[in-house]
């Protein structure tokens, strides 16, 4: 499988971090944002659901599927952090997680419970090809691999705005 190589436009080579950030947004259209949290080496991700009857059980019961998860894979957790808050009738699911002991399945299984949890998830309705899908959970599995001991100097967070994903030093 090819890497993701990314550029900037005055030719230089943007650190596979940003892949990773992008590549989780194209892979999944449920997250809002991803944020890497450079102090932490921990990535953070935003949903947003409409409505607020997401509360204490809805956070209590990703956290517990979180921890069954670790338990099942056999790893402990250094991060994870479950928020809510609400904003102008949305609320705003945040989830943040060391990447020393996250993979690419943990995080398909983040947006599959915040998606079958929360009914009113919204997002980005964009038609991904299955084969794009599947491009992309290789791309975020390589880049965690490489990306576990290596932490990026500056912090960064990739947001979706007009069916595009920019990337913003944070």
């Amino acid at each position: 499988m090819g890497r993701l190589n990314l550029h900037y436009q005055d030719g230089g080579c943007a650190p596979d971090g940003v892949g990773l950030l992008i590549s989780i947004l194209i892979r999944y259209p449920e997250v809002c944002s991803v944020r890497y949290q450079q102090p932490e080496h921990a990535l953070t991700f935003r949903f947003t659901v409409l409505g607020s009857e997401q509360g204490e059980k809805f956070m209590d019961t990703l956290q517990e599927a979180l921890k069954a998860y670790h338990r099942l894979e056999g790893h402990s957790m250094r991060i994870c952090r479950i928020e809510h808050k609400l904003e102008s009738g949305v609320t705003l699911v945040t989830v943040t997680r060391d990447v020393e002991s996250m993979n690419e399945r943990e995080i398909g299984l983040i947006v599959d419970l915040v998606r079958n949890i929360a009914q009113n998830i919204i997002y980005d309705d964009t038609e991904i090809p299955e084969e794009e899908q599947i491009f992309q959970e290789e791309v975020i599995g390589q880049i965690l691999q490489s990306f576990r001991d290596c932490r990026l100097e500056k912090g960064f967070i990739a947001v979706r705005e007009e069916g595009r994903v920019l990337v913003y030093n944070s």
